[in-house]
C-alpha cells in the first residue's frame, strides 16, 4: 500500500517491461522530484484468468494488486496472446513469462513440465474483449489506465513457438498492437507505445525485440515511459508536494 501522498503506479508487465523498465525507479525522482513516485510491479496474467474464481500464484498476485488505489495503471496485453499458459496439476494457472522461468532451478523446471498442461493463447481480439471490462472498471475508480505496446521486431525464429500456430510471433504481436490502439478508442485509455520508439531506431541496432532489450533501448522505453506519466496525470499532482 502506498503511503499518503505518493503517486502510485501499478505495472503488470510482460518480459518486454521488466526489461526495458528495470530502471525506472531510479529515473522518477529526477524527473518528478516535487513527487514521490512509486512502482509496484507484478507480472501480467491472462486478463480471462483476472475475473476467473482462480486464487493461487500468479493470478492472485495480479488480482490483489489491481484492487488496491493506484493513481496510474499500466497493462501488457502481449502476455496473454505470446507467452505459454500453463495449468499446473494442482489447479494453479499461470503465464510462463521468461523472467518467471530464469528463477527456477533446472530440477523446478523439470518438474513444472512435467505436472503442467499447455492450454491454447488468446487470440488478441479475444485478450483485448476480456481486458476491457478492467480498464473501464479501474477508470471508474479513478485510475488512469495505460496499455502497452509489443515491439514488432521479432528477431529469429520468426515461428510462434505454440505447435500449430498458423500465425508468426511477428503477426500476433501486429495484431495485439492494433487491438491496444482499439481498446484505446473504446475506452479512452491511454496507450505506453513502445513499439513506435524502438522502431524508430531499429531491433538489429538496438539489440530488442519484443520480449525486451537493454541499453539504448532501454533508455528510449524509459523517456517513453516518462511522457506517459507526464500526458496520464495531471500537472497539480505531479508537481505538488506531498502532504
Amino acid at each position: 500500500m502506498a503511503e499518503p501522498g505518493t503517486l502510485s503506479i501499478l505495472l503488470l508487465q510482460g518480459d518486454a517491461e521488466a526489461q526495458l523498465l528495470a530502471d525506472a525507479e531510479l529515473v522518477l525522482p529526477l524527473v518528478f522530484p516535487d513527487r514521490e513516485v512509486r512502482i509496484v510491479r507484478a507480472w501480467m496474467s491472462r486478463p480471462d484468468w483476472l475475473q476467473s474464481d482462480a486464487t493461487a500464484g500468479q493470478v492472485r498476485e495480479a488480482r490483489d494488486r489491481l484492487e488496491q488505489p493506484h493513481t496510474l495503471v499500466i497493462l501488457s496485453l502481449l502476455p496473454a496472446a505470446a507467452v505459454r499458459a500453463l495449468r499446473h496439476s494442482s489447479g494453479e494457472l499461470f503465464l510462463e513469462h521468461r523472467g518467471v522461468r530464469a528463477q527456477w532451478s533446472a530440477e523446478q523446471a523439470a518438474a513444472n513440465d512435467a505436472a503442467c498442461t499447455v492450454q491454447a493463447p488468446l487470440s488478441p481480439q479475444d485478450a483485448a474483449a476480456a481486458l476491457e471490462p478492467i480498464v473501464e472498471r479501474l477508470q471508474q475508480r479513478g485510475a488512469a489506465v495505460a496499455l502497452t505496446t509489443g515491439f514488432r521486431h521479432v528477431r529469429e525464429p520468426l515461428q510462434h513457438r505454440h505447435t500449430g500456430d498458423p500465425q508468426t510471433l511477428r503477426e500476433r504481436v501486429r495484431c495485439t498492437n492494433l487491438e491496444v490502439a482499439r481498446l484505446s478508442h473504446r475506452t479512452g485509455c491511454f496507450v505506453l507505445d513502445l513499439d513506435r520508439s524502438l522502431a524508430q531506431r531499429g531491433g538489429g541496432p538496438l539489440g530488442a525485440d519484443c520480449f525486451g532489450g537493454a541499453a539504448q533501448a532501454a533508455e528510449l522505453a524509459v523517456e517513453e515511459f516518462v511522457a506517459l506519466i507526464a500526458d496520464a496525470l495531471p500537472d497539480e499532482l505531479l508537481s505538488a508536494r506531498a502532504q
